[in-house]
């Protein structure tokens, strides 16, 4: 199985936090998750996200949008990448973070998944169904968002544990989406 690139804004602890607990989730489901600082991006890194067969883009809403660093990598794929079409075909997703519990974050979350719609990937959302709807699932995707996962700002350096569990289960499916689709 190709690999599985989060590339994450490190400049949000919250965002940091949760591309761990997506790879974790990955790696138990068979994946080979890779962390990848969109901060401290390098040839190694590029490299990585060429061979990868998902992509899953963290970046913290700032404004109603994309972090403006984040966005500037996003916009350093617009030549060579797109024009050639080097992320075509592959699997895409995005997970973001917002100080307020709805703080404009699907927003971010559409642009994302414009981003790699432009590109020509495999957009996979969130699947996990939470309370009310099953109340024994208080926690899990608690926003309701499924174009991908929102989470809440970690406090004191943890995840809510509705949170973490929400992310673990998205790096699950994404690493259910990659085998399905390698094959």
């Amino acid at each position: 199985m190709k690999p599985l690139v989060i590339l994450y804004w490190g400049g949000s602890q919250t965002i940091t936090l949760t591309a761990r607990a997506i790879a974790g989730g990955a790696a138990a489901a068979g994946a080979e998750p890779y962390l990848v600082n969109a901060e401290t991006l390098g040839e190694a890194d590029w490299a990585l996200l060429a061979r990868a067969g998902a992509i899953v883009f963290g970046t913290p809403t700032y404004m109603g949008g994309i972090a403006g660093g984040y966005k500037a990598v996003l916009d350093e794929t617009g030549h060579e990448i797109w024009t050639e079409r080097g992320w075509q075909d592959k699997l895409a997703a995005g997970f973001t973070c917002g100080i307020q519990q709805a703080g404009d974050k699907l927003a971010t979350l559409k642009s994302l998944a414009i981003f790699a719609a432009q590109h020509a990937m495999i957009w996979v959302g969130q699947e996990v169904i939470g309370a009310p709807v099953f109340p024994e699932r208080a926690g899990l995707n608690a926003s309701g968002t499924f174009l991908g996962l929102t989470v809440e700002q970690a406090e004191d350096g943890v995840l809510k544990p509705g949170c973490e569990a929400s992310a673990r289960l998205f790096g699950a499916r994404l690493a259910a989406a990659l085998a399905r689709w390698s094959d």
